[in-house]
């Protein structure tokens, strides 16, 4: 993974990823996201438990996420994105490389690495 250019288009991120769920795929995956928020000049990886009240897990299908971007000081800048299943190290590379190019919103973070929220998170029909 390449490192960011000072300037580059990485900016500040809080990464919270599930360790607790087991998992087949979850140190490889992990390694591959640590390895991606070390790239990052302000990234900043929280291993947690599970995230279910946020999203729709699901770890027989792979690691679960969610990153919100942030200012320096760690202030939140905007909404958080749900990841996951992130079932491969080629999956983690992809959120890697998302990351580094500083979360844009233009589809470059595949669609199937986007999780759904958590049930109570979704507004209910009558």
């Amino acid at each position: 993974m390449n490192r960011a250019t000072p300037g580059g288009p990485s900016r500040p991120f809080t990464l919270v990823a599930c360790t607790n769920c087991p998992s087949d795929v979850g140190e490889p995956v992990m390694d591959r996201l640590r390895e991606a928020v070390r790239t990052c000049p302000h990234g900043i990886l929280v291993a947690t438990g599970c995230l279910g009240g946020l999203l729709h897990c699901t770890p027989a299908e792979g690691l679960h996420a969610a990153v919100q971007p942030c200012a320096k000081d760690r202030t939140p800048a905007g909404p958080v994105t749900r990841l996951g299943p992130i079932a491969t190290e080629a999956d983690a590379e992809l959120v890697g490389a998302w990351l580094l190019a500083g979360m844009p919103d233009d589809g470059t973070l595949p669609h199937r690495l986007r999780a759904v929220p958590a049930p109570r998170h979704i507004a209910h029909l009558n």
